[in-house]
């Protein structure tokens, strides 16, 4: 195969997964909830502190907009961060939010270190304010890319063409192209599943190689959302997440691929 996949052993460039809350924390608990994560991030080694602020938004009736009020106060968010060695950008966070909790990472190493993360940061939350009764909706978020290597640039070695979620129109193409795909499904009347997938190859182009080079992305998306009241079990529904998510990733690229990057073991 004339494509190298982001890491090593896989193809994950990123992982972003948050839980919602259905009603924000009052501004008393959340001081007590930052440092309960502050403990929870120093055991994982994400000591970097960073406070921050999120935008203010609500819901414009009648039209469904969301607009941003910049004259209000802000809700807070802080970050706990894991930086590189080698030019101190962050490799790994922990956030929370007075309306989210957020985990991100680019050094992937299995589902289990990650799902980890999450579980002992739930948890030690949960002993302040309770998270897992609260939530609203679950997302999971993956990207994953691939590089072709000089004079590779076949996106078909990547992407299977008889994929579900590769439109016919695409499947003769050999130039750069987009797919994107999103759909609800319902679990029941009260409980709503989203998924989205987007497909891009993109020529490489600045500086020009001697040879054609093309970068492949897969961004791969689910969300669970309670329509009614609050959604149950938000831990373990990421965890479902994760499984869904592997399966479509899989059902995007060849067995070659997946081969490659490991997907089947």
């Amino acid at each position: 195969m004339n494509w190298e996949p982001a890491r090593a052993d896989h193809s994950i460039d990123r992982v972003n997964a948050s839980i919602t809350l259905a009603s924000p924390i009052d501004p008393n608990t959340f001081d007590e909830l930052v440092v309960a994560t502050r403990k929870m991030a120093a055991a994982h080694h994400l000591n970097d502190r960073v406070d921050l602020l999120d935008p203010v938004e609500f819901p414009v009736t009648g039209e469904g907009r969301v607009i941003e009020i910049g004259n209000l106060a802000p809700p807070r968010r802080v970050a706990f961060r894991r930086l590189e060695a080698a030019g101190g950008a962050p490799v790994e966070e922990v956030s929370v939010g007075v309306q989210r909790v957020t985990f991100f990472t680019i050094r992937y190493r299995r589902w289990d270190d990650f799902y980890q993360l999450i579980t002992t940061t739930v948890a030690s939350l949960d002993q302040v304010y309770p998270i897992t009764q609260n939530a609203k909706f679950v997302r999971l978020e993956y990207i994953d890319r691939f590089h072709s290597i000089p004079s590779g640039a076949d996106h078909f070695e990547v992407i299977s063409r008889d994929s579900r979620l590769l439109v016919p129109a695409v499947k003769t193409k050999a130039a750069a192209l987009h797919v994107h795909s999103g759909w609800f499904d319902f679990e029941s009347p009260a409980i709503r599943m989203l998924t989205n997938v987007n497909i891009d190859v993109n020529d490489i182009a600045i500086p020009p190689p001697p040879d054609p080079r093309r970068t492949l992305s897969v961004l791969s998306l689910g969300q669970f959302e309670a329509l009614e009241n609050v959604l149950d079990r938000p831990v373990e529904r990421l965890g479902k997440l994760h499984e869904y998510l592997k399966e479509t990733f899989k059902s995007i690229i060849t067995a070659e691929a997946a081969a490659r990057v490991g997907l089947n073991d």
